[in-house]
């Protein structure tokens, strides 16, 4: 087959031939393109030299799978300078987001502002607040401040659910009203309903998670790293299947992090440091969709909600038709098509150890299972209820509120990996790449390096891949 007959074939694809391709085209090209699917919308030479760096895998089964990715929420950044209004902007988007999730809860369906309390008697009184502080009495019990938009209230607060409670959360308190105080009956959270529909594929297809790589660190296994792609390119019944990678943030190892990180460095410059997880993506099957969100070792800004990673960093794969960037936190749609698709909620998770310090119940078991935090967090609907516990940008929306129940939770950033089912959501905690460090043997942490989580989305089973 002529140059010219392959541009028309690619022009009956759908594909818009560049004159600097043109002539550069052969059947190799040819059939690699039409392996594809979704097809090129513009076949260049800059197309065509990616083509020949990392030829579309020889997965026979996948080729008739296709691929959906929606981004549903997520944040761009903004550059402007930030005052104290900012701040009482946003916690006023985080009450109104919350409360709105609260009173959809059968005990709070009859609460009252604060400012209203009086004209509630005996012990049906319900209302809604964020928290200002808390202390604990001689007795055991807590008292707890609470604000709305009308006034502010003091709860009393039995031991054990007083210690769950944390600043800045937004709950519900149903008790009985006595002289100015709440003696609370019950502590109420959104959580997530009950009764919902689990979400699922009408075909066999999976998604693969997995996170921080490390890359430039002395400690990255890039063995493992090469094992993931060996796998992915393999003929395994599953592999093959795989339509989807999420990879959740700190994708390099960075430079400057900590006092000393130097010293823990292979790669000095973090430009070269992503050169290394540009060439790891070059080597992903085509086919497969890649979501990547930051960490809080990556080139971006520390403070929550992070922008995706820029378009300086990478030469070549941010152009990639198969590779999205974005936020951490973001909600992503994957297989929808025409029909409702299944909704990913990715979050890095550098808010995971001051939240799981505060709670003795969490310290005692998160670090063990990082999901227990997980699921405390989606009781919360929240990623971050905390003022510090995470470097916080207040933006004109709370952006960690978790307004729509997801159908797939993950996180990184604990380096521990843990899979569970809350409710029909599957939590995964997505491990890591890297062996264990120098600060990890100090601290007593140990990572489950080489280990990711693999979702079948027709029936919503998750299993585990050592590499």
């Amino acid at each position: 087959m002529n140059q010219k007959e392959i541009v028309k074939k690619l022009t009956s694809h759908g594909c818009l031939v560049e004159p600097d391709a043109a002539d550069c085209l052969n059947e190799r090209h040819l059939d690699a393109i039409e392996e594809m699917n979704p097809k090129p919308m513009v076949v260049n030479s800059a197309f065509l030299k990616r083509v020949e760096e990392n030829p579309p895998s020889e997965r026979s089964d996948l080729s008739s799978i296709d691929t959906d990715v929606k981004v549903l929420k997520h944040y761009e950044g903004n550059q402007r300078e930030i005052d104290v209004e900012d701040f009482v902007s946003y916690y006023n988007d985080r009450f109104v987001k919350m409360k709105d999730l609260l009173t959809n809860r059968m005990e709070l369906s009859n609460s009252v502002s604060i400012d209203r309390m009086d004209s509630v008697s005996g012990d049906g009184l319900s209302i809604i607040g964020m928290v200002i502080d808390k202390y604990k009495t001689s007795s055991g019990k807590w008292i707890v401040n609470i604000e709305d938009d009308t006034g502010d209230t003091k709860l009393l607060v039995e031991e054990d659910e007083g210690e769950r409670i944390v600043g800045d959360e937004v709950i519900g308190v149903s008790g009985t009203l006595g002289d100015d105080i709440i003696f609370a009956d019950e502590i109420v959270r959104p959580d997530v309903p009950l009764t919902r529909d689990i979400t699922t594929t009408e075909e066999e297809v999976y998604a693969v998670f997995t996170s921080d790589f490390h890359f430039g660190s002395i400690d990255t296994l890039c063995d493992k790293a090469d094992k993931l792609i060996e796998w992915l390119k393999s003929d395994e019944e599953v592999a093959s299947k795989v339509g989807y990678l999420f990879i959740n943030g700190d994708i390099v190892e960075g430079v400057g992090n900590y006092p000393g990180q130097e010293d823990e460095l292979e790669v000095m410059d973090i430009y070269k440091q992503y050169e290394r997880f540009e060439e790891f993506v070059k080597k992903i099957p085509s086919d497969v969709q890649v979501i990547v969100t930051p960490g809080n070792h990556d080139f971006v800004r520390m403070a929550e909600p992070q922008p995706p990673l820029p378009e300086e960093l990478f030469d070549d794969i941010y152009d990639y038709e198969n590779v999205y960037f974005v936020s951490n936190p973001s909600l992503i749609e994957i297989h929808g098509f025409d029909s409702e698709g299944l909704e990913v909620l990715m979050y890095h998770g550098y808010s995971f150890d001051n939240h799981v310090d505060a709670i003795p119940d969490l310290r005692d078991k998160a670090y063990d299972d990082p999901t227990v935090a997980m699921v405390d967090m989606l009781k919360r609907r929240h990623l971050a209820p905390t003022f510090g516990s995470n470097l916080l940008s207040p933006e004109d929306e709370d952006l960690l509120v978790i307004e729509e129940v997801p159908d797939v939770f993950v996180i990184g950033h604990t380096h521990g990996f843990s899979v569970d089912n809350y409710k029909g959501i599957n939590l995964i905690s997505s491990g890591t790449m890297q062996s264990q460090t120098s600060f990890q043997k100090r601290m007593g942490h140990k990572p489950d390096p080489g280990i990711v989580g693999v979702v079948n989305l027709e029936t919503r089973d998750t299993f585990v891949k050592e590499l």
